[in-house]
Parts: C-alpha cells; structure tokens; sequence
C-alpha cells in the first residue's frame, strides 16, 4: 500500500471512529454502518447513493495502482434485487375528522 493511500486509510479510520459506534464491534462491522448511514443521508439530500459508490469503487481501483492517476477506472455494476426485502408498510386508515353535513 502507498504512503497517499495510508493516508486515506488513516482518514476512514478517523470517520469510523468519530461515528461512536460500538468499540467491541470489529471494523468490517463499523465500515457497513457507516457506509448505511451515508446512504440514508444521501437519500435525505436526494443523491443517488449507488452511482456515488459505484463511482467510488472505480477511483478506489485505480488508486490502488497508481494514487496519482486520473484514469476513471473499471466498469462497475451494481445490482439490488428484491429478495430478502420486508414488505412494505401497509397505508394506516385515518379517521375521516371532517364534520358531515345534516340534510337540510
């Protein structure tokens, strides 16, 4: 590994840790949560999550060779299937609180 990316690692490290999570989890624990907290805040800021990992992976492969390099990287594709997701949450039926109109 370069000096540039210990660097970076050193970097993710700080992030994880600053996050609070559990000490006593191990560290492929602590990047998956993270990782699932940046998703939901870029849901929250309506960005596309997945085209930003994917880009991620690319440069991520690239530095591993050569950390100066400006290349845009390998083809990535992600796929998110549908097994293994709970369904989804039923409509909640609120009580109509409009006041009715007597016949007249």
């Amino acid at each position: 590994m370069t000096k540039l990316n210990q660097e970076h690692a050193e970097v993710a490290r700080k992030a994880i840790a600053a996050c609070g999570f559990d000490a006593a989890q191990d560290l492929a624990a602590s990047v998956s949560d993270l990782l699932v907290d940046l998703a939901h805040l870029c849901d929250a800021e309506g960005l596309d999550f997945v085209a930003i990992v994917t880009r991620a992976i690319r440069h991520w492969q690239v530095e591993r060779i050569d950390p100066a390099s400006v290349a845009e990287g390998p083809d990535v594709q992600i796929l998110i299937g549908t097994t293994g997701l709970p369904p989804p949450p039923k409509p909640v039926k609120r009580p109509d609180k409009r006041k009715k109109s007597r016949p007249a």
